[in-house]
């Protein structure tokens, strides 16, 4: 009777024994890189509209540098999110002001001059 007492202890253990260990490569993730900021295109696609738009003579020369101008601008919040500076939080907001500006400039485009 006092050898079942002594052999349990050793039952128990054997399960915990049998794992294989990996070295300790488990225990620690790595976390996937976070994803580029969609907006990364946006600007470089209103720019070349903005200046397709002027040697078409869709866009006046004012009209141009208006829109030009807000393109500056958000070009200096996308730089700032994908540098993870304060515009970081807000990535959706700039997506926003990226596609205003787009149909600013399909706007502008369309009109009759």
């Amino acid at each position: 009777m006092r050898v079942v007492p002594a052999i349990l202890p050793l039952l128990l253990a054997a399960p915990a024994a049998a794992q294989i260990w990996d070295g300790g490569r488990t225990a620690v993730r790595e976390m996937p890189a976070p994803s580029p900021p969609a907006f990364d295109s946006g600007i470089g696609d209103v720019n070349r509209a903005i200046r397709d738009g002027r040697r078409r003579g869709d866009l006046t020369r004012s009209q141009a540098r208006a829109l030009y101008a807000e393109s500056v601008m958000v070009e200096r919040l996308a730089r700032q999110a994908r540098g993870g500076g304060p515009a970081y939080g807000d990535t959706a907001a700039i997506d926003r002001r990226i596609r205003a500006l787009r149909e600013q400039v399909a706007a502008a485009r369309a009109r009759p001059r």
